[in-house]
């Protein structure tokens, strides 16, 4: 009998003698640590961007400002960008300026009219167009796949913002500079501000900010769509605007200068990367 019972006592033992084992093995994820894409096409990173363009302003009052451009960036990486654009403009009449100076009085001597509001000349001397703006500033492209046309054609494309600072330069015929007896005038205190010259056209530093996108034919070829707002301190219309009788930066107030702008982008090397 006990020679039956001992080993029976002995295999019940040995559990409570071995070390003590999981009840369950631990499972790994076999994509732990991988890229969420794998042979993803690095269409920025480490790449040189040129981007001719054609701008165009979209809510000047007075004058619109339109013309060639050229933006340059480098993408630090596949996210990241620094850039440079500039733009230089000619400039036409809005409707709202066709209607102003279809209310003024014809052309004639500064000194010839003594009304409050200006005559059609110097309207036309102190009115402010924009014949360049430039800018640079940091770009970030959150927002990038591929788009599909009729389950076929596929492109990359992404959508970017970015942010820095601003140049925008005003230019007028101002000014003939002179009083109501028609003598030079040096001062900004003469007696009619209509003949006062305001110096409120020159180079205008402020803020940019933008958004806009690509669209990609192939690894370097591709279309640039964007729309920019310069935020500088400035008088379109050049003359009097808080009534003091005064040209100066009272009269001045901020400015949000919209331009939309299309261009062929060339991405430099040809070839782009690839993720591992």
């Amino acid at each position: 009998m006990r020679t039956r019972i001992l080993p029976l006592l002995v295999l019940m033992a040995l559990p409570a003698l071995l070390p003590e084992v999981p009840a369950h093995a631990e499972r790994r994820n076999p994509l732990a640590g991988q890229p969420a894409v794998r042979r993803r096409t690095l269409m920025r990173k480490l790449r040189f961007e040129v981007t001719p363009q054609f701008v165009t302003s979209i809510n000047q009052d007075y004058k619109h400002a339109f013309g060639p451009g050229i933006n340059l960036q480098f993408h630090l990486t596949d996210w990241l960008a620094i850039g440079v654009q500039g733009v230089y403009m000619i400039n036409a009449n809005t409707a709202l300026e066709d209607k102003v100076r279809d209310a003024l009085k014809p052309l004639g001597p500064y000194n010839s009219y003594s009304g409050p509001q200006p005559n059609l000349q110097i309207h036309d001397d102190h009115v402010m167009g924009i014949n360049a703006v430039f800018s640079g500033y940091a770009q970030i492209t959150p927002f990038y796949g591929k788009i599909s046309f009729f389950s076929s054609l596929f492109m990359n494309y992404d959508l970017y913002i970015n942010g820095g600072i601003g140049f925008v330069n005003y230019v007028s015929n101002c000014c003939r500079n002179v009083d109501t007896t028609g003598k030079p005038n040096s001062t900004p205190g003469a007696p009619d501000p209509n003949t006062q010259n305001g110096h409120f056209d020159g180079l205008k530093v402020g803020g940019q900010i933008g958004v806009g996108a690509h669209v990609y034919f192939n690894e370097w070829i591709g279309l640039q769509f964007e729309l920019r707002d310069y935020i500088v301190g400035a008088n379109p219309g050049g003359l009097d605007v808080n009534g003091d009788r005064t040209l100066d930066s009272g009269d001045v107030g901020v400015q949000n200068n919209l331009f939309f702008g299309v261009g062929v982008t060339f991405m430099l090397p040809p070839s782009a990367r690839q993720s591992r």
